[in-house]
């Protein structure tokens, strides 16, 4: 396989790393759908790596960038996190614990996001920035699939579908057993 076209673009027009040290050296980028339908996983998680055999590998996966509709809408929750795009987040993240439960990718190092408090149904991208470490984690919905976001996103990234969220937690330890790196970036952009 040739080098997956979202390479060239978060280094071309955002000036991103891109990570190819050898096999298993993940590129774990979010691609935020800006049609915002809310609650919806309607964004997209590629994740690149080189493989063994010095090919590229590309999987994409179907997740949620938004916070889910409980969230953004319940009055006495504080001001939903959304994170900002365009953003490469370098070693942010870890495996861990997502709220002492199962095993993700948990917030290691402060992240930017924007805050939203309209409480309408749709997450709101601008305003004054945030850094700061605030468990804005890389985790999955239930282990039954979700075909909404609700409670399970108050700013987080998300999968929908448990297979998709066990292939993805498999390149991580992939990258942990073959590289020997135990910390994950994440780069977000916006179609």
């Amino acid at each position: 396989m040739c080098r997956p076209k979202i390479l060239d673009k978060i280094q071309e027009e955002y000036g991103f790393k891109v990570f190819q040290d050898g096999p298993y050296d993940l590129n774990i980028i979010g691609v935020r759908n800006l049609e915002n339908h809310s609650n919806q996983y309607d964004d997209k998680l590629h994740v690149c790596y080189l493989g063994e055999d010095g090919e590229w590998k590309e999987h994409i996966f179907q997740v949620s960038t938004d916070a889910g509709r409980y969230w953004l809408t319940k009055q006495d929750y504080k001001d939903c996190a959304v994170y900002k795009h365009p953003q490469q987040a370098r070693g942010a993240y870890k495996v861990g614990l997502h709220r002492g439960k199962y095993e993700a990718l948990i917030q290691c190092q402060p992240v930017e996001f924007w805050r939203d408090g309209n409480k309408d149904d749709r997450a709101d991208y601008g305003g004054e920035v945030y850094k700061s470490i605030i468990g804005l984690n890389i985790h999955r919905s239930s282990i039954y699939d979700s075909t909404e976001v609700d409670r399970y996103s108050a700013g987080c990234i998300v999968f929908s579908k448990m297979e998709e969220w066990n292939q993805f937690m498999n390149l991580v330890h992939k990258q942990k057993d073959v590289r020997g790196y135990h910390t994950f970036t994440f780069t977000l952009i916006a179609e």
